[in-house]
């Protein structure tokens, strides 16, 4: 059975989306690195973030509205954007540094997130 990359970020970010853990880092003997971070947002809302490195790509796997979202880094001045992989949704997710913002229609979702 063959399993394409979406798939594949989707099914590993399913696994590490329950982790009870602040930050959780993953490697293995490759350039590949996985990262699951918890955001804590504006009134107390959290944002789960499975980032997926690899020595082509970045990735981040979001949980909105239950259901896992693959996005993919874009070119960026500063800090980093994530959006959507698929065409049929419109999320962006916003980081630099410790802090991110979750956008959907090009409308906030979750703002001032941070993490230690």
């Amino acid at each position: 059975m063959k399993i394409n990359k979406t798939t594949m970020i989707a099914l590993t970010a399913a696994a590490l989306i329950p982790l009870a853990s602040q930050a959780t880092v993953m490697k293995d003997s490759s350039t590949d690195e996985l990262t699951k971070i918890v955001y804590v947002c504006e009134n107390n809302k959290t944002l789960d973030v499975v980032f997926f490195n690899t020595d082509k790509s970045s990735y981040a796997i979001i949980n909105d509205m239950n259901e896992l979202i693959p996005m993919q880094i874009q070119k960026s001045a500063s800090g980093a954007i994530y959006k959507a992989i698929n065409k049929n949704y419109t999320n962006e997710l916003l980081t630099k540094g410790n802090t991110a913002t979750l956008m959907g229609d090009n409308k906030v979702i979750l703002s001032n997130c941070v993490t230690e």
